[in-house]
C-alpha cells in the first residue's frame, strides 16, 4: 500500500513523508478516526517520535485530497475520516452512546433514487451518516 500513497503523492507533485504514512496507517488500524484521534494513536506508538497536531490535520487534508482517505461528518466534533479501501457504506451513529457501526450503502439506493426523482438531487450514499439509537440505548 506505500507504493499506492507514494504514487498518489507523487501524482500531484508531493512527497511520501513518513509523517504521511504514519497517519495514513493510523487511520487504517482505528478505522474511522478525527485528527484527535490520529493524534493521540500516533502518541501512543512505542518507539516513535511524536507528530504535532497541526501535520495531522495537514496530512488528512493531503490524504483525502489524493483520494486515499474519505471524509464524513459522523458528530458535530469534527471530520471523521476512513480508508477508501474501506468501502462505501452506511455510517450508523448512536445518538444515546455513540456507538458508529456500518451498513452496506446498497441499502440506501432506492432513498437515494426516491430523493434524485423528486428533488433533482444525487446523494452520495458512500458517506452518508445516520443518527438514531441503538439497540442498547433504546432499551434503556
Amino acid at each position: 500500500m506505500s507504493a499506492d500513497l507514494g504514487s498518489a503523492l507523487h501524482a500531484r507533485g508531493l512527497r511520501l513523508t513518513p509523517q504521511r504514512r504514519r497517519v495514513l496507517d493510523a487511520v487504517r488500524a482505528l478505522g474511522h478516526a478525527g485528527a484527535d484521534d490520529v493524534a493521540e494513536h500516533l502518541a501512543r506508538e512505542p518507539g516513535s517520535s511524536p507528530v504535532d497536531p497541526s501535520t495531522v490535520y495537514r496530512a488528512l487534508a493531503v490524504l483525502e485530497e489524493v483520494g486515499l482517505l474519505a471524509r464524513t461528518q459522523l458528530d458535530r466534533r469534527g471530520p471523521s475520516f476512513h480508508a477508501v479501501e474501506h468501502g462505501g457504506h452506511l455510517h450508523l451513529v448512536c445518538e444515546g452512546c455513540g456507538q458508529v457501526s456500518e451498513a452496506p450503502s446498497v441499502l440506501a439506493a432506492s432513498l437515494a433514487a426516491d430523493i434524485l426523482s423528486r428533488n433533482d438531487f444525487a446523494v452520495d450514499t458512500g458517506h452518508l451518516a445516520l443518527r438514531g439509537r441503538c439497540a442498547a440505548c433504546r432499551e434503556q
